[in-house]
């Protein structure tokens, strides 16, 4: 079985192949207060959106200060292909930000990331669940981004071992192969 070795010295076993995906981490956000969920129906709050060119990241945490830090699904990533596929609906440009993600990543499908555990860089995660949209994608994006957003939403993750990300290119590595396009939704019999 190969091993790899975390900064903090705890080893989790891969399966006799790891697998490596090249990725590209392109973005990391936090806020402090919700914007969409808890208030009003299509009533925007005014919460700052940080941005980060690193992370560091702990067990079972979030990102420091961001709003779901201690929350069941402490971070979300979120494809860059489903973002172009949804700009490019929209023909116009849509800052990613405003989906309210953690991480945008490119250069893998997430739904196949649920319930397996994979490395970015130094971190292990685990896949939790799919990110649902919610309507307000459709009234702060545009109408039918909620149905373009159905089935590959953002993939829901913890922080099983800790370690540091930073933007730009990396592995990902996995027991499993990836295979799926980046931007193809899930069967919506796998959904929550």
């Amino acid at each position: 079985m190969g091993s790899v070795q975390l900064r903090s010295t705890t080893t989790f076993r891969l399966e006799s192949k790891g697998y490596n995906t090249p990725v590209h981490l392109h973005n990391f956000y936090s806020s402090p207060q919700h914007n969409y969920f808890t208030h009003p129906k299509f009533v925007k709050g005014d919460a700052p959106i940080h941005h980060h060119q690193s992370l560091e990241l702990h067990p079972s945490r979030g990102i420091k200060g961001d709003r779901f830090e201690t929350g069941r699904y402490p971070i979300t990533l979120f494809s860059l292909e489903v973002a172009d596929v949804i700009q490019e609906y929209h023909a116009r440009q849509i800052d990613v930000a405003q989906y309210r993600r953690n991480i945008i990543i490119s250069g893998v499908n997430l739904c196949e990331l649920i319930g397996q555990r994979f490395y970015l860089g130094a971190v292990l995660f685990e896949g939790m669940a799919h990110c649902n949209p919610c309507p307000w994608m459709n009234a702060i994006i545009g109408a039918k981004t909620y149905a373009l957003m159905k089935g590959r939403g953002g993939l829901r993750v913890k922080v099983i071992e800790g370690g540091e990300i930073v933007l730009g290119a990396t592995l990902l590595k996995s027991d499993t192969m990836l295979v799926k396009e980046a931007s193809e939704p899930m069967k919506i019999s796998r959904l929550p």
